[in-house]
């Protein structure tokens, strides 16, 4: 394959890639979190900062997000495109990458693998951090690969530029999400065990991670408060759990997250099928390789791969880790490894029968994808129930106060005078709000996906008792229901 050939066709990709992740990127609603990146992203850079420390992640998602909003609006669209453009353009990144390991056709194999990934594509079109955290790790890696060859020919890392821009991509990795953690380890246990005979090669990489660990440390106090902290409803797992999350991920990896609702004995099935080409890349990992392509690549790759699910896994054992998502950058990373392993049965029926059975698996997870129209929080057709019924003096109560970000946002894009009010400190205060500011009509939204819904019983009853209710209505959304009541003064 000449040069020009492969560039040509690593463009093509790209443009499948990134129409693939554009294509019905607003038919599905912003999901609760997606809101929360939008709330968030309304406060100063100081606020932000403040806010997301007493939250569970870094800021840098959030500080990107208010600047591309301030340029280009906040549409669906808009806060959603940089996801699809981040995990598009690491497409030039991934390549290189595979090529340490792989010739040129497997490299494509793995890109076209990418670009048809459904989990990938899901987090692709999402305001969140997913898309984004995962390109920076891409280019952490990247850049190692990089600085690792020019450091090999004895050029002085400081004069080096790819010295500068690991730093740069890790920290930045690091303000983004804090599974980062895991990539940096499996990159610093490579180093380790590449440079254990020879200390001084050690130096220029340590310099690297004090550099790092430097222009982390004004975060790293927070840092440790929120990992001590945790969050209150992610539950300790057993190893069984643990297990099922294993198995739930590689579902994820291969059908998406929409599998739930089809054919679960056809996904049964394909899952069987998929697995031993799994079994089959495994074995191939520990074979002679034939290709001339061997080098410390390989292991570094591996370690990408492994360490951070091992990792993930023992996590869980405190609290729960949401394997699909947290685990979504790891996407590049176990492709190549499969079609590392499959490549090196040097057997090309082996290799196009699996690689193809994997990429129509992830067809068939990218079909279920676009054939679904809701992500959590579909709140859409109780707003619209709302504003159609919206009457001047109306008031918006929502328990608990924060999914009524959900209302505001959509009311504010559709130009919908009405907004619910915030109360942030208990229902009693609702109560309060409501016999203070005494309302013609009121609604109230009780959304059952909260922490404790123990007391929504109570609640209702003691509404109904005081007020004449005129409307009622019950929204089952996944992952519960969500129900809407309007209520009279009498």
């Amino acid at each position: 394959m000449t040069k020009k050939t492969e560039r040509t066709l690593l463009f093509l990709i790209f443009i499948l890639c990134l129409s693939i992740r554009i294509a019905f990127i607003t038919q599905k609603n912003l999901w609760f979190d997606e809101v929360f990146s939008w709330h968030l992203s309304l406060n100063s850079f100081y606020e932000i900062i403040v806010r997301t420390s007493n939250d569970i992640h870094p800021p840098l998602y959030y500080f990107v997000l208010k600047i591309w909003n301030g340029v280009f609006g906040d549409s669906v669209l808009s806060m959603r495109f940089p996801s699809a453009l981040f995990s598009s353009i690491a497409i030039f990144l991934i390549y290189p990458i595979a090529r340490r390991i792989l010739d040129p056709v497997n490299s494509l194999i793995v890109l076209i693998l990418y670009s048809v990934s459904p989990l990938n594509l899901y987090y692709s079109q999402e305001a969140r951090m997913a898309a984004m955290n995962m390109f920076l790790n891409i280019c952490s890696v990247y850049f190692l690969i990089r600085l690792e060859d020019k450091l090999s020919r004895k050029t002085n890392a400081f004069n080096n530029g790819m010295f500068y821009l690991y730093i740069i991509s890790t920290v930045a990795a690091l303000y983004t999400h804090y599974f980062s953690f895991f990539i940096l380890a499996a990159e610093i246990i490579y180093l380790i065990c590449l440079y254990r005979a020879d200390f001084k090669k050690y130096i220029p990489y340590l310099a690297a991670y004090l550099g790092i660990g430097l222009l982390y440390l004004m975060w790293a106090g927070i840092f440790v408060q929120q990992i001590t902290r945790g969050q209150s409803w992610r539950a300790q797992q057993t190893s069984f759990q643990v297990l099922n999350e294993y198995t739930n991920y590689f579902k994820d990896l291969n059908f998406g997250l929409y599998y739930h609702y089809t054919n679960l004995t056809l996904i049964k099935y394909l899952t069987i099928l998929l697995f031993l080409g799994v079994v089959i890349a495994v074995i191939g990992l520990f074979l002679k390789n034939k290709s001339g392509k061997s080098d410390n690549s390989n292991a570094l790759i591996l370690l990408l791969t492994i360490v951070p699910l091992v990792l993930a896994g023992i996590t869980s054992f405190k609290q729960k880790v949401e394997f699909y998502r947290y685990l979504s950058i790891l996407v590049p990373f176990i492709l190549i490894t499969l079609v590392y392993g499959i490549s090196k049965w040097n057997n090309k029926l082996i290799l196009y029968s699996f690689v193809g059975l994997f990429i129509a698996s992830n067809i068939f997870g990218l079909c279920l994808h676009y054939s679904f129209t809701f992500k959590n929080d579909d709140y859409r057709a109780l707003i619209n129930k709302i504003d159609s019924n919206y009457m001047t003096g109306d008031r918006i109560y929502v328990e608990p106060h924060y999914y009524g970000w959900l209302i505001e946002y959509y009311n504010k894009q559709n130009n919908v005078p009405v907004k619910p009010a915030y109360i942030r400190y208990g229902w009693n205060e609702i109560l309060d709000s409501i016999n203070t500011q005494k309302p013609e009509r009121f609604w109230v939204v009780f959304d059952y996906s909260s922490v404790d819904t123990t007391k929504f019983n109570d609640y209702k009853s003691g509404l109904e008792r005081d007020f004449e209710k005129d409307f009622n209505m019950t929204y089952y959304l996944a992952p519960t229901k969500v129900e809407l009541y309007r209520f009279l003064n009498k």
